[in-house]
């Protein structure tokens, strides 16, 4: 494309080249000159001495700029057969009868030869740069087409414009004022500067605003600004910007902008169409945030129904018939009453805690914290509610830092532990290990129980409790619905499986990088 460009320039007579062009017409007339004499010595064409003269001016538009030295080859040619081949010898004379007519014709002819020949080269380099152009389109296209992001989007137009123009490109998403995206491409280090200069962003607030071409528009110039600016729209929605600054804006033709035109319309594509994915992800972000709530309603209504009952039961119990029970009976019933009275204030914090991430447009907010201390605090809780369970923990040697909501994860960290506790149903130790693995930090809570029934292994996190009964599995449905969404909602992974040496492994996956 640079070359096509380069050849343009030298057709539309680029002065630092008119000295090289003189001297290549001057080169040629003389070694057409010196054919012809060698000739007519030898009396090969000497009638027909002219057609060496109009094979130097068709050489001559071929390898020169413009046709302008084509017509002065054709002047010399015309003088120089007057001068060397028509009597008298080594003179002018135009006077002689029939002369000035056939020297019009063999002048228009050779004038009319070099036009044609310079729009020939002209067209043959306007319809090679086109080729390249649509190239470029295709392969602007495609990679539009893998962009996913509205950054990857902008990026992929600044470079093909710039590509497809040869010319420094600036693009704004957005009010160039305040754009959500601006990115610059500068082929010269001056060019940054001459963007970012207040006339020049007050042309594409112009272009923006009126959504018509401004600047620098084919040979006009706006205001002394040096670019061009080009509204991304359609529709009459106005998505951004894109500024052209071409190094002479004097070889901007109107295909340049037609060719934008298109390539404009190509970035208008890629951004509805992300437009169009981002509606679709919010649709589904809804749709699972509400299967969330009905799960979440539906687990709260189990779960929190019996200890209430039990409760209910216990107390009332306890005040009708306080002088007709022992000691045993009366500590079980106020143990009961105690165990259930801490599941529900766990439940409280449950529900705290997804309604901290469920309301609409929250976000959880993420601080670097150290993975030890969020662990050690997780089993230094279940420790307190079960003094008797043993948990064994694996962390790295090295310090481990993760963006996450600490209060959260604790959270998951809690529910994981204590549901290996009391749906195990056995003794053995329980184990937490963390690693690392490249920029991700794992978490596995395993246990040597019993195992997870293989038929719920696929809707475990939903908050459903399957087919065991809610009061020997009370709160396993919420407390992982709410792992879940806790770990999505710090953009991480969570599953569950068996393991051969018998109990269940849940396991959580964080990414070590990523916005606060």
């Amino acid at each position: 494309m640079r070359d096509y460009l380069r050849q343009l320039k030298k057709i539309r007579l680029s002065p630092d080249i008119i000295l090289f062009d003189l001297f290549k017409t001057i080169l040629v007339f003389l070694i057409a000159t010196s054919f012809a004499l060698c000739v007519v010595e030898m009396n090969v064409i000497s009638n027909n001495i002219f057609g060496v003269y109009m094979l130097g001016v068709a050489l001559t538009s071929v390898i020169t700029s413009g046709f302008i030295w084509g017509i002065l080859a054709s002047v010399g040619g015309v003088v120089a057969v007057n001068f060397f081949f028509t009597f008298p010898y080594f003179a002018l004379n135009f006077s002689m009868s029939g002369y000035p007519i056939t020297f019009a014709l063999l002048l228009f002819m050779s004038v009319l030869t070099s036009a044609l020949t310079t729009r020939v080269k002209k067209a043959a380099i306007l319809s090679a740069m086109r080729e390249s152009r649509a190239e470029n389109l295709t392969k602007m296209s495609n990679a539009l087409l893998s962009a996913n992001t509205l950054q990857k989007i902008m990026e992929i137009t600044l470079d093909f414009f710039s590509k497809s123009n040869q010319c420094s490109v600036i693009v704004y998403l957005g009010n160039p004022a305040e754009p959500e995206i601006k990115l610059i491409k500068a082929l010269q280090s001056k060019d940054e500067s001459i963007f970012n200069s207040p006339l020049e962003l007050q042309i594409a607030l112009d272009a923006y605003g009126k959504n018509e071409i401004c600047g620098v528009v084919l040979e006009a110039k706006v205001q002394n600004c040096k670019g061009t600016y080009i509204p991304i729209a359609a529709d009459n929605k106005v998505y951004g910007v894109v500024g052209l600054l071409f190094e002479n804006s004097n070889f901007v033709f109107m295909d340049t902008f037609n060719f934008s035109s298109i390539m404009v319309s190509q970035t208008i594509l890629a951004l509805e169409r992300e437009a169009v994915e981002e509606k679709a992800q919010r649709i589904l972000l809804e749709q699972e945030k509400e299967k969330m709530r009905s799960n979440l309603l539906r687990a709260v209504s189990h779960d929190l129904r019996t200890p209430l009952t039990c409760i209910l039961g216990a107390s009332t119990t306890l005040q009708e018939n306080k002088d007709q029970l022992d000691k045993e009976n009366f500590d079980r019933l106020l143990s009961d009453i105690h165990h259930d009275a801490q599941w529900l204030i766990h439940m409280v914090e449950n529900l705290l805690s997804i309604t901290k991430i469920s309301s609409e447009d929250a976000k959880v907010k993420k601080q670097d914290e150290i993975v030890e201390e969020i662990v050690s605090e997780s089993v230094s809780r279940i420790h307190k509610r079960f003094p008797k369970a043993t948990v064994y923990v694996s962390v790295p040697d090295e310090i481990l830092i993760v963006p996450m909501d600490a209060t959260l994860i604790e959270q998951v960290l809690i529910n994981l532990l204590e549901n290996a506790i009391r749906h195990s149903e056995t003794a053995l130790p329980v184990w937490l290990k963390v690693c690392q693995e490249g920029d991700e930090a794992i978490f596995t809570v395993t246990d040597y129980g019993k195992g997870i029934d293989p038929t719920s292994l696929s809707s475990i996190f939903e908050g459903k409790s399957g087919s065991i009964s809610v009061d020997s599995n009370r709160g396993l449905g919420i407390g992982l619905s709410i792992c879940k969404t806790i770990i999505l909602a710090h953009n991480g992974r969570i599953s569950a499986a068996n393991h051969l040496c018998g109990g269940a492994t849940f396991t959580f996956v964080l990414p070590m990088k990523g916005e606060f």
